[in-house]
């Protein structure tokens, strides 16, 4: 080691404070680095577990393949892997208690098929040969208690038809037939959970038996689901296949693709694409700043230093190798604990998550696991080494270019010009001469005092801005993940209507029942609505030639669909006193009145939140509805005033509920809520509608769910008419808190490391820069000054620190939070807002840090000798 070199190392030992903060900057980047590849690689590979538990391990599936042709998709260049399926058709399951579904629906699959497609065995084993199958735990518990394991089962399998016209996995009509075309007897070798591709409202209960290829004929038909060998490629490669196959239908496993980063949505692409720029973009600038200003001060205090070593002999060259060397030095030690500590910490959060999720969330064959690939290492190593080389090359430069008399005489550092010394009257006015010190001495200093402010400057854009992401990914969260607010959904169909109501009654008398709504549902139009109503997005948008969602007039006036609701009189009540409204003032009968619900969703390639009106209260809407109990359609006429106006839907009501799809748009029905009054008077104009509709019962029962759900099939005994629907969606609702728990823990994570960042470089900047003031200090204590003055122009210097951060700092920040806001523009539209309370603490952050760091780094000055200090020249 030369000599150069050893009093490198020999000066990171004297100034153990500087370099550890340097060293704890650089481990913080690195964990931060490393953390984000490992939590970005660990997701990814949990949620394409996901999609292949749910949604199987194929890429693409291409029907109705003859077998005379399925060699040019098995066989092809493009297919690492394939697998044969086909639906034989229906059979009767006479057995069944539910009226909707009183069929088998038969599939049957190869080997590699039941090994690559979403089916779950609860119980047995899997068939591996012609004559065995599986069948769905649905059907024991539905009426099936006589088919088990080992039973054979001898089916009569056919086509639904109704009136000539075929019928697939639509509902069950009861006015279709089964034309049977065929016996099979299988022996059933086990049990598998309900897949999802069995639809809530399909009309048969799965069997799956075993397929032999080679007992296949030429001219049999099948499916072929196949894994790409490049799976980027998949959407070039199928079609190309699909052509050589001669095949029409084919479709994409979208959602394991979507997992495994390739889509078809361009929205898709560019919202992660820039929002990774951005995180990317932000996350090198915090870090760079953190080790930039560490090594700015440290070349800063060593200029007199350079300036000997100069004079000495040393050339520009082994000046710019001792700081290189430092930030060798520093990285050594700060790169492999930051990585280390990167891992520990996500490796402990992927632990706690883990038991928050498995079980609830995904199921217990899906794990959080940590992934730690070479590339992810490699990718720190890089990305935190190169952050130290652009830290250290400009003070290097800058070292290596001043002149030794300039260095030893620091004659660049402090600027004696009265122009840039000057202060306004106002200043010495409102702080006194202490404040008016302290802005000299900023001026004095310009370089040190602009480090202090870009440090400041650079700590509130990243924590306001990551703020704003956290504040976007949670509004992206609710519209994806809709929030459903109750845990049970009962409906009584097929049954007159009073007897519902009294069912309906016992229902709500049971215990564990928190809060209810009984949604009566009407739907309705608005047949001349004035486009000018509408709400300005629908009307910039959706109100083309090209793209319009309403039908138009030859007066032009549109045709709008409107859902009337009523909500009981209990909830209607605490909806309305909610938006600030009087429950009894919209009972009137005479003068219909309803609260419009201002606040809609449409997705078109992507989400929109939206204001789908542009009314007012007092305003009136003409809707009609009509009786179709008769050869002659009855239109009955009715206008409800608008008495209130509110984006809030009520309890119970979700925009999911209430979709019209238009073309390749799918968006809320636009909504009106009355009372069981208003409900009730609109529903007596003809008794045929008020027997059609039947009311749906919301619940929230909380951890009772279960409970609740097996005293309301108990109760259903006692009513025989008709079918009982009954929804237990706690499971639901739990796994989307979970979801949203699971997000807050990763995002809080990031904004944590994100102020550690800032606090970091605060305390770097600040407290170097006191300590390198120790002569000043005793020179100004030397004159006259009173502790107390000196304490007043510590507090003076932090307040202008703070302001001139802020003043750059929060319009930059709100700057990017619009950048970042139209990222996510191009998968979710709404309102752009700002973390508001966010941006507050950081403001009280910046000066409680500021203060904090200026008292804390000056009061280890107070009490030394001025003589001893105004000799002292290091650190």
């Amino acid at each position: 080691m030369n000599i150069l070199n050893k009093l490198t190392l020999r000066n990171l030992q004297l100034n153990k404070k500087r370099t550890i903060v340097t060293i704890i900057g650089i481990i913080i980047a690195s964990a931060m680095v490393c953390g984000t590849s490992a939590i970005s690689a660990s997701f990814q590979d949990l949620f394409v577990q996901s999609a292949i538990e749910t949604d199987g391990n194929f890429h693409a599936t291409f029907y109705d393949v003859s077998m005379d042709k399925v060699k040019y998709i098995t066989g092809s260049s493009h297919t690492e892997e394939s697998m044969l399926s086909r639906d034989l058709g229906y059979a009767l399951f006479k057995e069944s208690k539910n009226e909707s579904k009183p069929y088998f629906q038969i599939k049957e699959y190869d080997h590699t098929a039941f090994t690559h497609m979403p089916v779950t065995l609860v119980k047995g084993r899997f068939p591996v040969k012609e004559g065995e199958a599986v069948i769905s735990d649905e059907i024991y518990s539905m009426g099936g208690d006589r088919y088990s394991i080992g039973q054979t089962v001898s089916l009569d399998i056919g086509k639904r038809n109704d009136n000539g016209m075929i019928l697939y996995n639509d509902e069950y009509s009861e006015t279709e037939n089964l034309e049977n075309t065929a016996a099979k007897t299988y022996t059933i070798t086990g049990f598998i959970e309900k897949p999802r591709f069995e639809r809530g409202l399909a009309p048969g209960y799965t069997i799956i038996s075993y397929m032999e290829e080679k007992n296949l004929t030429a001219g049999d038909v099948v499916n072929v689901s196949i894994l790409g060998k490049a799976p980027k490629k998949i959407f070039e490669t199928v079609p190309e296949m699909a052509n050589n196959a001669e095949v029409e239908n084919y479709i994409y496993n979208g959602e394991l693709l979507k997992w495994l980063g390739i889509s078809q949505s361009d929205q898709a692409n560019q919202m992660f694409d820039s929002i990774t720029r951005i995180i990317i973009l932000l996350i090198a600038v915090g870090t760079i700043a953190v080790i930039y200003n560490s090594f700015a001060i440290s070349v800063s205090e060593r200029k007199k230093q350079f300036g000997m070593l100069s004079s000495a002999g040393a050339s520009p060259g082994q000046i710019r190798r001792m700081v290189f060397y430092e930030g060798f030095l520093v990285g050594l030690t700060g790169i492999p604990l930051g990585i280390l500590s990167g891992f520990t910490g996500i490796g402990i959060t992927l632990s706690v998550v883990n038991r928050l999720m498995i079980g609830s969330m995904f199921s217990e064959n899906i794990i959080l696991r940590l992934v730690v690939s070479p590339g992810t290492i490699l990718l720190t190593v890089f990305f935190v080494s190169f952050i130290i080389f652009l830290s250290a090359f400009i003070p290097a430069r800058r070292a290596a270019g001043i002149s030794p008399i300039d260095a030893i005489r620091l004659n660049k550092d402090i600027q004696v010009n009265r122009k840039i010394l000057k202060t306004s009257r106002v200043t010495r006015s409102l702080f006194g001469i202490e404040g008016e010190l302290a802005l000299k001495n900023l001026k004095r200093n310009r370089r040190r005092y602009r480090a202090t402010v870009f440090s400041l400057f650079i700590s509130i854009v990243l924590f306001i801005t990551f703020s704003s992401f956290m504040t976007y990914s949670f509004k992206s969260s609710e519209m994806y993940y809709e929030d459903i607010p109750y845990d049970i959904v009962v409906a009584k169909y097929n049954t007159p209507i009073e007897e519902q109501l009294n069912f309906f009654s016992d229902v709500l008398s049971l215990d564990g029942i928190k809060r209810y709504t009984l949604v009566r549902n009407l739907t309705c139009d608005a047949e001349s609505f004035n486009p000018s109503h509408l709400g300005s997005y629908l009307q910039k948008n959706h109100l083309n030639k090209e793209n319009s969602l309403f039908p138009e007039n030859d007066d032009g006036s549109l045709n709008i669909s409107f859902r009337v609701l009523s909500l009981g009189e209990k909830e209607f009540n605490r909806y309305a006193k909610e938006n600030g409204l009087e429950g009894p003032a919209f009972k009137d009968i005479k003068n219909f009145q309803g609260i419009l619900v201002n606040q809609g969703m449409l997705m078109v390639n992507k989400y929109v939140e939206y204001e789908p009106m542009n009314m007012k209260e007092g305003q009136r809407i003409s809707l009609t509805t009509y009786d179709y109990s008769t050869e002659e359609a009855t239109a009955v006429h009715f206008p409800v005033e608008i008495g209130g106006i509110t984006e809030t839907l009520p309890f119970g009501v979700l925009h999911s509920d209430h979709m019209i799809s238009s073309g390749n748009t799918a968006y809320s029905n636009f909504i009106m809520v009355v009372s069981d009054e208003v409900m009730e008077e609109i529903l007596r104009m003809f008794d045929s509608i008020h027997a059609s509709i039947s009311p749906q019962l919301y619940i929230e029962s909380g951890s009772s769910a279960g409970s609740v759900v097996e005293q309301v099939k108990t109760l259903d005994i006692k009513y025989p008419n008709g079918s009982l629907y009954l929804q237990n969606i706690s499971a639901q609702q739990e796994d989307m808190k979970r979801t949203t728990t699971v997000i807050s823990i990763f995002l809080y994570g990031f904004v944590t490391l994100i102020t550690l960042i800032g606090v970091t470089n605060i305390f770097n900047t600040i407290s170097t820069n006191v300590a390198l003031r120790r002569q000043e200090f005793a020179m100004l204590k030397s004159v006259g000054m009173t502790p107390g003055g000196f304490n007043k122009m510590i507090r003076c210097e932090s307040l202008f620190y703070g302001l001139k951060a802020l003043l750059y700092g929060l319009p930059v920040s709100i700057l990017i939070s619009y950048w970042m806001y139209n990222s996510f523009g191009a998968m979710f539209v709404f309102g752009f807002v700002l973390p508001w309370k966010e941006i507050l603490f950081c403001v009280a952050g910046v000066f409680i840090i500021v203060f904090i760091t200026m008292i804390h780094s000056s009061t280890k000055l107070k009490n030394e000798n001025i003589m001893e200090a105004l000799k002292e020249e290091n650190l």
